[in-house]
């Protein structure tokens, strides 16, 4: 590898981690579902996040975007299935009271967050991003498109533990009085916050 491969492959694994490190929907449901049900419930979730990014990034190299601006209403069916998805499970969060009403909320399921990415914008900046600004990583675009997956899915996978570990360190804290359902509620509606966002601001 030469002198200016290597450092474009470092700017890219600097701009996967901080890309994935950063606040948003992903990382908020890992705050979230740690400290309800601890770190190990985040394990779907965060392989969820990998596999759904992972096929957008590939499906972005295929030139996905210009088939969703070709046919406005798949993307359209992509984000209300997002903004239904964070009010729902922002609403499940609202409404929870502490942790052992287990029957109001559960752990999102992996096909849910894998899903999710498709109808989230910071995941269509990251991938659009990455296809247009990190060419010639390597010396042919299948080994190049396979370095950026791998990468991005390790820089998922452990900011969404990172989070989860924040959100599990605070779980003994939360069990106090109403800790937990104040949490519940801020995390609750920032996600139909999110959803709407995305909704009104997106149309």
């Amino acid at each position: 590898m030469n002198e200016i491969a290597y450092t474009k492959l470092m700017a890219f694994i600097w701009f996967a981690w901080i890309g994935s490190v950063t606040p948003g929907p992903n990382n908020a449901l890992a705050l979230s579902t740690a400290t309800n049900f601890g770190i190990r419930a985040i394990v779907p979730l965060s392989i969820g996040v990998a596999v759904g990014f992972s096929s957008l990034l590939i499906a972005a190299s295929l030139g996905a975007q210009s088939l969703l601006r070709e046919f406005p209403q798949l993307a359209l069916a992509l984000r209300a299935f997002g903004v239904l998805y964070l009010c729902w499970l922002g609403l499940q969060l609202a409404r929870a009271g502490m942790i052992n009403q287990g029957e109001v909320i559960r752990p999102p399921r992996w096909y849910e967050t894998a899903a999710l990415q498709y109808a989230n914008p910071k995941a269509w900046m990251l991938a659009v991003g990455t296809v247009a600004a990190y060419r010639g990583l390597a010396s042919s675009p299948e080994v190049e498109l396979m370095l950026i997956v791998i990468i991005f899915a390790v820089s998922t996978i452990s900011s969404n533990f990172i989070w989860a570990v924040a959100g599990a360190s605070l779980a003994r804290w939360m069990l106090k009085g109403v800790r937990l359902r104040f949490f519940n509620s801020i995390v609750g509606v920032s996600l139909i916050a999110t959803g709407l966002w995305l909704w009104f601001v997106q149309n």
